[in-house]
């Protein structure tokens, strides 16, 4: 049998409550989540709970919140007529339900209410209790228990909220929405201020316990607004930061260490921690701020998830500035590009709450764009009809490796871009070779534009094929000389030789 005990009074409104303490066992064991308004069971939620009960002294459990209907079958054999559950139970009489087994025993009056003793049976076929807030908190008792990080007999504080029998589910429902949704949350802004800012006084958190209590990216951020006065200035100039300082500082540091502690294909794994790192962030914040657009005077604009995304890449580049295998820099630019060209801006959501979250949006939309732009391969050739013969043997090349290893890949010349009419071919030309993640010249007709787009293309660090179809003596004066230690692809009229040489290439640099 398990035995509950606690205090009998009304709440505001003549609601009827008994509030107590008990072991968590007898409260898993006596209650269930009703599942018509219980949320479903959130792990992330859980593991934020257990964090939280495990950090130290200043941690504690609120109470749980139990619903129980007092249930009597009148038609039972030796039923009493006169049984008025809830009336017994608030004028001190008590009740025993003859449906479920419980039984509420006064033990003794109390000041504004009764102190009572609830039996609950072994033989009860349903747990009695429904869980209207804190399932999620018992979820992670349940788990620190089983990891022996607190004892099963740990006391947790109840409330069970009283119900005639009869009563709709739906004002059970009522009590849970406004538990969940009426009570108005301190801003996090403002415990952050009142735990990150010194104000001078006893209530002051030092840096150790600062890092130690609430964690190092409270103690960053503190240190962040103590040492970049003017940067903290013009993060404060952004329209969503604005009020929400500290809220973005902590948030940004977060975002950089996970994105960090996950790994990605092109980032680097260093979190913020050492004193390199952290000076690396100082300037990854500055240099990103410095995309900001101004509006005004002292106003300034800049989406939340692209500077987000920018303090991380640029925060990338800082630490390997002297990796020439990591060219952060390149993929910053093109990321930068990419957000002009597309408008990209995520200004209808912009706020402190939402900054991180539409960083992680945009940046799975950017690596997709990626994976595309890595299938594309650029073609810079001369448009005469003589040379389409050439374009062919690649075209036909690139639909048997298409067929044959199931890939994408995509062949774009400039005149097919789609662009409007104003557009300069040139600037067409450029683009086309940015977005592409593989660039084919045709050297065969010597028109000077095909190296200078070649040039372009190394400048850009794009992978390059260079095709040739002429004699050997013809391809040298068609070569200049800073780019002849890129190997050809030469096949006088062959073009057989052509499609099987760039068939193969394709496949060697894709890894298929």
């Amino acid at each position: 049998m398990i035995i509950l005990t606690g205090i009998f009074s009304e709440s505001f409104g003549g609601t009827c409550t008994i509030r107590g303490y008990a072991k968590y066992t007898d409260i898993v064991d006596s209650s269930y989540p009703h599942p018509h308004y219980q949320r479903p069971e959130d792990p992330q939620h859980i593991e934020d709970i257990s964090k939280f009960i495990t950090s130290g002294t200043n941690s504690f459990s609120p109470e749980v919140v139990l619903a129980y209907t007092a249930e009597y079958d009148y038609y039972a054999p030796n039923a009493n007529s006169e049984v008025n559950a809830i009336e017994d139970i608030r004028s001190g009489k008590g009740f025993s339900s003859n449906k479920n087994g419980v039984i509420f025993k006064k033990q003794k009056a109390v000041e504004h209410g009764f102190l009572y003793q609830i039996k609950i049976p072994d033989s009860a076929e349903a747990k009695p209790f429904r869980r209207v807030d804190g399932n999620h908190r018992l979820k992670a008792f349940e788990k620190l228990i089983s990891k022996r990080q607190v004892k099963s007999s740990y006391l947790i504080p109840f409330c069970i909220i009283l119900f005639a029998d009869g009563t709709p589910l739906k004002d059970e429902k009522i009590i849970f929405h406004n538990i969940n949704s009426k009570a108005v949350p301190i801003k996090s802004e403002q415990l952050l201020r009142s735990v990150v800012i010194v104000s001078g006084n006893e209530t002051d958190f030092s840096n150790n316990e600062l890092e130690d209590k609430f964690g190092f990216e409270y103690l960053l951020a503190r240190r962040f607004l103590k040492e970049k006065p003017l940067v903290v200035r013009k993060l404060k100039s952004i329209k969503w930061v604005n009020e929400n300082l500290i809220t973005i500082v902590v948030d940004l540091i977060s975002f950089i260490n996970s994105a960090n502690e996950n790994g990605s294909e092109e980032g680097c794994t260093q979190k913020i921690e050492t004193a390199e790192s952290i000076d690396a962030f100082f300037t990854a914040v500055s240099k990103a701020l410095g995309h900001a657009t101004p509006i005004s005077t002292h106003e300034l604009s800049i989406a939340s998830g692209i500077f987000f995304l920018l303090s991380l890449f640029y925060y990338w580049i800082e630490l390997t500035a002297f990796d020439t295998q990591k060219n952060y820099e390149v993929y910053k630019n093109n990321f930068v590009d990419w957000a002009k060209k597309y408008q990209v801006t995520d200004v209808q959501r912009d706020s402190a709450e939402n900054a991180a979250i539409n960083a992680k949006c945009i940046w799975t939309i950017y690596d997709k764009y990626l994976d595309s732009t890595e299938q594309t391969i650029f073609l810079s050739r001369c448009f005469n009809e003589k040379y389409n013969e050439n374009e062919h043997a690649i075209r036909r090349a690139i639909d048997e490796v298409n067929r044959e290893k199931h890939i994408s890949l995509k062949l774009v010349r400039v005149d097919q871009h789609t662009e409007g009419a104003t557009d300069q071919i040139s600037d067409r030309v450029f683009r086309g070779i940015q977005c592409a993640g593989l660039v084919i010249a045709d050297l065969s007709s010597g028109r000077p534009n095909i190296p200078h787009e070649i040039g372009y293309a190394m400048g850009l660090k794009k992978d390059i094929i260079i095709i040739h179809n002429g004699t050997d003596v013809e391809a040298e004066e068609h070569t200049p000389s800073n780019i002849r230690m890129y190997e050809q692809v030469r096949f006088n009229g062959n073009y057989q030789s052509l499609y099987e040489q760039i068939k193969q290439k394709l496949i060697d640099y894709y890894k298929l």
